[in-house]
């Protein structure tokens, strides 16, 4: 069976035509409304004339001594009870005194009757034109003005909303040419002001959207660094894991040869472990989110941190020294996964006994800046490592202690993260110094 062909949605009206029928419809029930109050006030002002003529007729005549054949336009008849004493060739029917309506031959008469003299009664009429008659060419007229106004909206409106959707047209038209390499932000649309909040809108989503690709780019891209770092750093301790396995395997051993090949896959197991979380702390490093930042005291993370080495290294004099309480706005738990590292380099590869953490408040230029100090009393660094060691699988002059070449990375990436940088010297207790310099507001 094959596929049917795609629907597409029917296409709705542009806000161009949308505004162009509105104005068209407006224009039609004003010009409707405007035509029915004229031609109510136009008839009704003819009647009032009529009126006022055929009053004005039957007064002069009433009061004249020929009623009857004087004057012309009109027709009067003069009865006295119920004889005709005189009458025009058309002979009024009876009425009683007032206006009235009468129809003589086909033809309507407006008839006013009076009092006239010795008692009689004069009826007076004057033609009545049909109301057909009064408003069949007015309508004529106001339909062939209206039928224009309505045109004349319509196409005031069309114009109109063509300027009004320029800026829309605009915007349309930069949507359609924007691309996921390298697209250049949106320029801003002048116009209506709907225009202008949308064109913001898209430009601010733009903004977000670029962000995010690009941190999603650069995740990707440090996956697929991580990978094959990952892939080629633990090929080795794997590979001699599997030796060790073979030997077990294969060979009789003695008690001897089986601790050390225990012992050997244990530390290697380690290494392994080792390398694993801190790939994994690398990773969440590189996808930290700005949304995710937290006002935090300094002094206190490094407080609590003392007291947990103190309890773990009895034997190890971890002291505090700083600001009380010194604030910054960052991610805590990068600053304490940058500070443990610290300390757990000073004891592992230092050989360290006596360590101090300390947060000083500094200004530099116009930002303010707070160092973060690891001092120990271990061996120290030659120079020629200090800058290798920042490099993620960098490891320094000491092999008595195997590591992940990655706690000292860390340090580094979270010191990026936070606007700072991260320095190794001298300590002035004798072993290393670490710096970890970061914004108070990054």
């Amino acid at each position: 069976m094959s596929p049917s062909p795609p629907r597409f949605p029917t296409r709705s009206l542009s806000v161009r035509a949308r505004v162009a029928w509105a104005a068209g419809l407006a224009a039609a029930l004003v010009v409707l409304l405007g035509a029915g109050l004229t031609a109510v006030t136009w008839v009704t002002n003819e009647y009032q004339q009529r009126d006022r003529r055929v009053d004005a007729v039957a007064e002069a005549l009433a009061g004249s001594g020929d009623p009857i054949t004087r004057g012309q336009g009109y027709v009067a008849t003069l009865r006295a009870g119920d004889s005709v004493v005189e009458s025009t060739p058309v002979i009024l029917p009876a009425a009683t005194p007032g206006l009235s309506t009468a129809v003589v031959r086909g033809v309507p008469y407006r008839v006013r009757t009076v009092a006239g003299p010795d008692g009689a009664l004069l009826s007076v009429g004057v033609r009545d034109n049909p109301t057909r008659a009064l408003v069949g060419p007015l309508a004529r007229r106001l339909a062939l003005a209206g039928v224009l106004a309505v045109a004349l909206a319509a196409a005031l409106g069309w114009w109109f909303a063509g300027r009004a959707v320029r800026p829309l047209r605009q915007l349309i038209t930069q949507t359609r040419t924007l691309t996921s390499e390298g697209a250049p932000t949106p320029a801003p649309v002048r116009g209506a002001a709907e225009a202008e909040e949308l064109s913001f809108a898209i430009t601010d989503m733009w903004t977000r959207m670029t962000a995010a690709q690009e941190r999603t780019r650069s995740a990707l891209d440090s996956a697929r660094g991580f990978a094959a770092a990952a892939a080629h750093e633990l090929r080795t301790p794997l590979t001699a894991m599997r030796t060790d396995l073979d030997m077990l395997r294969t060979r009789p051993l003695g008690q001897s040869d089986l601790d050390e090949i225990v012992g050997d896959l244990i530390r290697t197991q380690r290494r392994v472990e080792s390398t694993v979380t801190a790939l994994g702390h690398l990773a969440a490093g590189e996808v930290m989110r700005p949304e995710d930042r937290v006002t935090f005291d300094v002094t206190e993370l490094f407080d609590r941190l003392a007291q947990e080495y103190a309890r773990t290294h009895p034997n190890v004099r971890i002291t505090t020294r700083g600001d009380q309480p010194l604030l910054m706005t960052g991610w805590p738990d990068g600053i304490r996964l940058a500070a443990d590292n610290l300390v757990r380099n000073a004891l592992t590869h230092g050989r360290a006994t006596e360590i101090e953490l300390s947060a000083t408040l500094v200004h530099n230029a116009d930002r303010r800046q707070i160092e973060l100090c690891v001092d120990d009393n271990g061996v120290g660094l030659p120079l020629t490592y200090r800058e290798r060691v920042l490099e993620r699988f960098e490891r320094g002059p000491h092999p008595r202690v195997s590591g992940s070449g990655l706690g000292l990375a860390l340090v580094a990436q979270q010191a990026a993260l936070h606007g700072g940088t991260v320095t190794l010297t001298d300590s002035p207790r004798g072993g290393l110094r670490a710096t970890l310099t970061v914004d108070t507001t990054c």
